[in-house]
């Protein structure tokens, strides 16, 4: 399932530090948040995963796959209740010699970090 335009929309993109960044907008009324959880809403850790991946397939322009999820901490629960504006912003990007790229991305509101993921795509 594609979760941009369902799950979030993407305000901008944009060069954080010399890194690639988007801003999106999460979206409280998808379906998955009356599930995970009734009222208690929360955006589900794989739809998060989900969302880099997306987004770092926009920015390069060509279909990725997940093929290894090194390290993945939630560090803090994104609710829509709470918040819906985040930034996903890409710290490393590295090709390796078999053509996979190995990432690594960071959601975040302000000061406030949800998500730290280092994963291989190719």
């Amino acid at each position: 399932m594609i979760l941009q335009d369902n799950l979030y929309t993407i305000l901008s993109q944009q060069e954080e530090e010399g890194h690639p960044a988007f801003c999106v907008r999460i979206h409280p009324e998808w379906p998955i948040y009356k599930a995970h959880f009734p009222g208690h809403p929360i955006t589900p850790g794989v739809c998060i995963v989900q969302m880099v991946q997306e987004l770092l397939q926009h920015l390069l322009h060509r279909e990725l796959c997940l093929c290894q999820a090194k390290n993945v901490k939630y560090l803090s629960i994104i609710s829509p209740e709470e918040v819906t504006d985040l930034t996903v912003s890409f710290s490393k990007m590295e090709t390796q010699p078999d053509g996979s790229l190995k990432v690594q991305a960071q959601v975040a509101n302000g000061e406030t970090l949800y998500t730290k993921l280092s994963a291989t795509f190719k």
